[in-house]
């Protein structure tokens, strides 16, 4: 009985431990972080630093001499170089319901992005918007460069 216990309790804590997983809200992670850079997720401004997750919602942010380099879940890549804000708004990218998205603003400063899976999968579902026009990313790589106060 009491083996029969022991492994009920092994499989529950397996069970558990895979659902926190599948429900983690990560979209992506970190892979680069220098001088001033950050991530304001709700009222909370949080230190960017390598290997940190990255959620939907986020908007990344660096000061003078900082940049970011981020990889999504699906490949999706960018990078942010200094003085530059970045809003994740919508991601999602699960092959097995067939639901792809991937929406962003840059809202000032530099942004080189790279097209992951969602970019060649779904072309029509990933957008990047600056404060003056809407880029419709088609499986590509691109630099834009949105000037402070281009959306005042």
């Amino acid at each position: 009985m009491r083996r029969i216990f022991s492994g009920f309790a092994v499989l529950l804590m397996l069970v558990t431990a895979a659902s926190a997983q599948s429900s983690s809200s990560s979209i992506g992670t970190i892979k680069v972080a220098t001088g001033d850079a950050s991530i304001m997720r709700g009222a909370q401004v949080l230190a960017a630093a390598e290997g940190m997750d990255v959620e939907r919602a986020d908007t990344l942010v660096t000061g003078t001499g900082g940049s970011l380099g981020v990889t999504l879940k699906d490949g999706t890549l960018i990078s942010l170089g200094p003085n530059s804000q970045f809003e994740l708004s919508a991601f999602e990218f699960s092959p097995r319901n067939d639901a792809f998205s991937f929406f962003g603003k840059i809202l000032e400063g530099t942004l080189i992005y790279q097209s992951g899976r969602i970019g060649k999968i779904a072309p029509e579902k990933t957008r990047i918007e600056t404060p003056l026009s809407v880029i419709a990313v088609r499986g590509t790589r691109f630099a834009v460069r949105v000037p402070a106060g281009a959306g005042n």
